[in-house]
Protein backbone atom coordinates (compact mmCIF):
# COMPACT_ATOMS: atom_id res chain seq x y z
CA UNK A 1 0.00 0.00 0.00
CA UNK A 2 1.19 3.50 -0.84
CA UNK A 3 2.18 5.48 2.22
CA UNK A 4 0.49 8.88 1.96
CA UNK A 5 2.59 11.52 3.64
CA UNK A 6 1.76 15.08 2.66
CA UNK A 7 1.60 17.78 5.26
CA UNK A 8 1.95 21.52 5.81
CA UNK A 9 4.40 23.31 8.09
CA UNK A 10 3.91 26.72 9.64
CA UNK A 11 6.21 28.83 11.84
CA UNK A 12 5.72 32.33 13.21
CA UNK A 13 9.24 32.75 14.54
CA UNK A 14 12.62 31.83 13.15
CA UNK A 15 13.36 28.18 13.83
CA UNK A 16 16.05 25.71 12.90
CA UNK A 17 16.40 21.93 13.16
CA UNK A 18 18.62 19.05 12.13
CA UNK A 19 16.53 17.04 9.72
CA UNK A 20 17.40 13.36 9.25
CA UNK A 21 15.47 11.76 6.43
CA UNK A 22 15.36 8.09 5.46
CA UNK A 23 13.24 8.97 2.42
CA UNK A 24 13.25 11.67 -0.25
CA UNK A 25 11.18 14.83 0.25
CA UNK A 26 9.88 17.73 -1.78
CA UNK A 27 9.35 21.02 0.06
CA UNK A 28 7.40 23.84 -1.58
CA UNK A 29 7.68 27.20 0.23
CA UNK A 30 4.55 29.37 0.14
CA UNK A 31 5.57 32.12 2.59
CA UNK A 32 8.92 32.99 4.12
CA UNK A 33 12.28 31.42 3.39
CA UNK A 34 13.86 28.01 3.92
CA UNK A 35 17.64 27.68 4.17
CA UNK A 36 18.99 24.18 3.58
CA UNK A 37 22.56 23.39 4.59
CA UNK A 38 24.55 20.25 3.92
CA UNK A 39 28.22 19.57 4.44
CA UNK A 40 29.17 21.26 1.18
CA UNK A 41 26.21 23.41 0.16
CA UNK A 42 23.86 26.15 1.37
CA UNK A 43 20.64 26.74 -0.53
CA UNK A 44 18.02 29.42 0.11
CA UNK A 45 14.49 28.54 -1.01
CA UNK A 46 12.16 31.53 -1.16
CA UNK A 47 8.39 31.73 -1.51
CA UNK A 48 7.23 30.39 -4.87
CA UNK A 49 10.10 27.92 -5.09
CA UNK A 50 10.77 24.40 -3.89
CA UNK A 51 13.50 21.88 -3.30
CA UNK A 52 13.89 18.13 -3.65
CA UNK A 53 15.83 16.61 -0.75
CA UNK A 54 17.48 13.23 -1.17
CA UNK A 55 17.61 11.02 1.90
CA UNK A 56 20.26 12.27 4.30
CA UNK A 57 20.98 14.84 7.00
CA UNK A 58 20.27 18.55 6.65
CA UNK A 59 20.26 21.68 8.77
CA UNK A 60 17.00 23.48 8.03
CA UNK A 61 16.39 27.11 8.96
CA UNK A 62 12.84 28.44 8.70
CA UNK A 63 12.55 32.24 8.43
CA UNK A 64 9.10 33.88 8.49
CA UNK A 65 8.43 36.85 6.24
CA UNK A 66 5.68 39.24 7.34
CA UNK A 67 5.26 37.07 10.40
CA UNK A 68 4.76 33.68 8.79
CA UNK A 69 6.57 30.73 7.20
CA UNK A 70 4.38 28.13 5.45
CA UNK A 71 5.33 25.23 3.22
CA UNK A 72 4.00 21.96 1.83
CA UNK A 73 6.07 18.83 2.40
CA UNK A 74 5.71 15.64 0.35
CA UNK A 75 7.51 12.45 1.37
CA UNK A 76 8.52 10.18 -1.50
CA UNK A 77 9.02 6.58 -0.48
CA UNK A 78 12.28 5.25 -1.98
CA UNK A 79 10.47 2.18 -3.27
CA UNK A 80 8.06 4.41 -5.19
CA UNK A 81 10.94 6.37 -6.72
CA UNK A 82 12.70 3.16 -7.76
CA UNK A 83 9.53 1.80 -9.36
CA UNK A 84 8.98 5.13 -11.08
CA UNK A 85 12.41 4.97 -12.72
CA UNK A 86 11.68 1.49 -14.03
CA UNK A 87 8.16 2.29 -15.20
CA UNK A 88 9.15 5.40 -17.14
CA UNK A 89 12.62 4.34 -18.28
CA UNK A 90 11.78 4.92 -21.95
CA UNK A 91 10.53 8.44 -21.24
CA UNK A 92 13.55 9.30 -19.10
CA UNK A 93 16.06 8.17 -21.70
CA UNK A 94 15.52 11.48 -23.53
CA UNK A 95 16.98 13.46 -20.62
CA UNK A 96 20.64 14.56 -20.81
CA UNK A 97 23.02 12.54 -18.65
CA UNK A 98 24.67 14.18 -15.64
CA UNK A 99 27.49 12.16 -14.12
CA UNK A 100 27.91 13.81 -10.72
CA UNK A 101 25.38 15.68 -8.61
CA UNK A 102 26.60 17.19 -5.38
CA UNK A 103 24.73 17.97 -2.16
CA UNK A 104 21.64 15.82 -2.86
CA UNK A 105 19.52 18.93 -3.51
CA UNK A 106 17.44 19.96 -6.52
CA UNK A 107 15.89 23.45 -6.41
CA UNK A 108 12.97 24.35 -8.68
CA UNK A 109 10.47 27.12 -9.32
CA UNK A 110 6.85 26.55 -8.40
CA UNK A 111 4.61 26.89 -11.48
CA UNK A 112 0.94 26.44 -12.33
CA UNK A 113 1.23 22.77 -13.34
CA UNK A 114 3.10 21.84 -10.17
CA UNK A 115 0.60 23.87 -8.13
CA UNK A 116 -2.31 21.98 -9.69
CA UNK A 117 -0.66 18.63 -9.04
CA UNK A 118 0.09 19.54 -5.43
CA UNK A 119 -3.49 20.69 -4.93
CA UNK A 120 -4.73 17.38 -6.31
CA UNK A 121 -2.44 15.44 -3.99
CA UNK A 122 -3.72 17.34 -0.96
CA UNK A 123 -7.32 16.71 -1.97
CA UNK A 124 -6.70 12.98 -2.46
CA UNK A 125 -4.92 12.83 0.88
CA UNK A 126 -8.17 13.86 2.53
CA UNK A 127 -10.30 11.35 0.62
CA UNK A 128 -10.51 7.57 0.52
CA UNK A 129 -9.58 7.08 -3.12
CA UNK A 130 -7.51 4.03 -4.15
CA UNK A 131 -3.76 4.33 -3.66
CA UNK A 132 -3.30 3.90 -7.40
CA UNK A 133 -4.74 7.35 -8.02
CA UNK A 134 -2.44 8.95 -5.46
CA UNK A 135 0.53 7.10 -6.96
CA UNK A 136 -0.27 8.66 -10.33
CA UNK A 137 -0.13 12.11 -8.70
CA UNK A 138 3.27 11.33 -7.21
CA UNK A 139 4.46 10.22 -10.64
CA UNK A 140 2.96 13.32 -12.26
CA UNK A 141 4.88 15.55 -9.84
CA UNK A 142 8.18 13.84 -10.64
CA UNK A 143 7.58 13.96 -14.40
CA UNK A 144 6.85 17.68 -14.27
CA UNK A 145 10.06 18.35 -12.33
CA UNK A 146 12.16 16.07 -14.55
CA UNK A 147 10.99 17.84 -17.68
CA UNK A 148 11.36 21.28 -16.19
CA UNK A 149 14.45 23.47 -16.03
CA UNK A 150 17.61 21.43 -15.32
CA UNK A 151 15.51 18.33 -14.76
CA UNK A 152 18.49 16.21 -15.71
CA UNK A 153 20.01 17.05 -12.32
CA UNK A 154 16.97 15.59 -10.56
CA UNK A 155 17.20 12.52 -12.78
CA UNK A 156 20.78 12.01 -11.62
CA UNK A 157 19.66 12.23 -7.99
CA UNK A 158 16.83 9.79 -8.51
CA UNK A 159 19.09 7.41 -10.38
CA UNK A 160 21.29 7.07 -7.32
CA UNK A 161 18.55 4.79 -5.96
CA UNK A 162 18.84 2.29 -8.81
CA UNK A 163 21.78 0.51 -7.20
CA UNK A 164 19.20 -0.77 -4.71
CA UNK A 165 16.90 -2.05 -7.43
CA UNK A 166 18.80 -5.31 -7.89
CA UNK A 167 18.42 -6.12 -4.20
CA UNK A 168 14.72 -5.38 -4.43
CA UNK A 169 14.41 -7.63 -7.49
CA UNK A 170 16.15 -10.48 -5.70
CA UNK A 171 13.86 -10.19 -2.67
CA UNK A 172 10.82 -9.92 -4.93
CA UNK A 173 11.65 -13.05 -6.92
CA UNK A 174 12.56 -15.13 -3.88
CA UNK A 175 9.14 -14.28 -2.48
CA UNK A 176 7.09 -14.83 -5.63
CA UNK A 177 8.79 -17.37 -7.93
CA UNK A 178 6.22 -20.05 -7.08
CA UNK A 179 3.27 -17.83 -8.03
CA UNK A 180 1.19 -18.90 -11.02
CA UNK A 181 1.83 -15.62 -12.83
CA UNK A 182 2.59 -14.71 -16.39
CA UNK A 183 5.71 -12.61 -16.99
CA UNK A 184 3.48 -9.58 -17.48
CA UNK A 185 2.10 -10.20 -13.98
CA UNK A 186 5.61 -10.37 -12.52
CA UNK A 187 6.54 -7.12 -14.25
CA UNK A 188 3.35 -5.37 -13.13
CA UNK A 189 3.70 -6.48 -9.52
CA UNK A 190 7.33 -5.38 -9.52
CA UNK A 191 6.30 -1.99 -10.90
CA UNK A 192 8.03 -2.08 -14.29
CA UNK A 193 7.14 -2.51 -17.94
CA UNK A 194 7.69 -6.00 -19.34
CA UNK A 195 10.63 -4.81 -21.43
CA UNK A 196 12.29 -3.08 -18.49
CA UNK A 197 11.65 -6.08 -16.22
CA UNK A 198 13.34 -8.44 -18.70
CA UNK A 199 16.31 -6.12 -19.15
CA UNK A 200 16.78 -5.64 -15.41
CA UNK A 201 16.43 -9.36 -14.81
CA UNK A 202 19.04 -10.24 -17.42
CA UNK A 203 21.38 -7.58 -16.03
CA UNK A 204 21.07 -8.95 -12.48
CA UNK A 205 20.80 -12.71 -13.07
CA UNK A 206 22.38 -13.14 -16.52
CA UNK A 207 19.43 -15.25 -17.73
CA UNK A 208 15.84 -14.67 -18.78
CA UNK A 209 13.07 -14.59 -16.16
CA UNK A 210 11.55 -17.79 -17.56
CA UNK A 211 14.82 -19.69 -17.31
CA UNK A 212 15.48 -18.49 -13.75
CA UNK A 213 11.94 -19.25 -12.55
CA UNK A 214 12.06 -22.74 -14.10
CA UNK A 215 15.40 -23.47 -12.44
CA UNK A 216 14.26 -22.28 -9.04
CA UNK A 217 11.06 -24.31 -9.25
CA UNK A 218 12.98 -27.44 -10.24
CA UNK A 219 15.39 -26.99 -7.35
CA UNK A 220 12.47 -26.47 -4.99
CA UNK A 221 10.78 -29.60 -6.33
CA UNK A 222 13.99 -31.59 -6.01
CA UNK A 223 14.25 -30.59 -2.36
CA UNK A 224 10.65 -31.66 -1.76
CA UNK A 225 11.31 -35.05 -3.36
CA UNK A 226 14.16 -35.66 -0.95
CA UNK A 227 12.76 -34.17 2.24
CA UNK A 228 8.98 -34.64 2.13
CA UNK A 229 6.49 -37.47 1.78
CA UNK A 230 4.37 -35.57 -0.74
CA UNK A 231 3.28 -37.46 -3.83
CA UNK A 232 5.03 -36.57 -7.06
CA UNK A 233 1.91 -34.92 -8.42
CA UNK A 234 1.65 -32.82 -5.25
CA UNK A 235 5.33 -31.90 -5.52
CA UNK A 236 4.70 -30.77 -9.09
CA UNK A 237 1.76 -28.60 -8.05
CA UNK A 238 3.58 -27.21 -5.02
CA UNK A 239 6.54 -26.23 -7.19
CA UNK A 240 4.37 -24.35 -9.66
CA UNK A 241 4.19 -26.85 -12.54
CA UNK A 242 0.91 -27.12 -14.44
CA UNK A 243 0.95 -30.92 -14.56
CA UNK A 244 2.93 -33.95 -13.41
CA UNK A 245 3.91 -34.83 -16.99
CA UNK A 246 5.32 -31.35 -17.63
CA UNK A 247 7.19 -31.51 -14.34
CA UNK A 248 8.65 -34.93 -15.22
CA UNK A 249 9.78 -33.69 -18.64
CA UNK A 250 11.40 -30.57 -17.17
CA UNK A 251 13.02 -32.57 -14.38
CA UNK A 252 14.47 -35.11 -16.83
CA UNK A 253 15.95 -32.32 -18.99
CA UNK A 254 17.54 -30.70 -15.96
CA UNK A 255 18.79 -33.75 -14.03
CA UNK A 256 18.92 -36.55 -16.59
CA UNK A 257 16.53 -38.80 -14.68
CA UNK A 258 12.93 -38.89 -13.47
CA UNK A 259 11.42 -37.70 -10.20
CA UNK A 260 10.20 -41.23 -9.41
CA UNK A 261 13.68 -42.75 -9.69
CA UNK A 262 15.12 -40.06 -7.42
CA UNK A 263 12.28 -40.49 -4.95
CA UNK A 264 12.81 -44.29 -4.84
CA UNK A 265 16.54 -43.88 -4.32
CA UNK A 266 17.42 -45.71 -7.54
CA UNK A 267 19.37 -42.68 -8.76
CA UNK A 268 21.05 -39.66 -7.22
CA UNK A 269 21.68 -36.34 -8.94
CA UNK A 270 24.28 -33.69 -8.44
CA UNK A 271 23.04 -30.12 -8.27
CA UNK A 272 25.25 -27.92 -10.38
CA UNK A 273 24.04 -24.39 -10.98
Amino acid sequence: MLSRKIHSTCYYEKYDEVFHSRQSHIVVVHNGQLRVQTGDCTLDVVAGCGVYLSQGDYLLEYTPVDGQYTASVIEFDNELVSQFLQKYSDLLMSLPKVENVQSGLFPFTFNLLIEQTLSGMKTLEEQSYPDTIMRLKYEEMLILLLHGEQGENLYALLSQLTNKTSDRLRRFMELHYLKEWKLTDYAQEFGASLTTFKELFNEHYGVSPRAWISERRLLHAHKLLLTSKMSIVDVAMEAGFSSQSYFTQSYRRRFGTTPSRVRSGDEQVTIAK
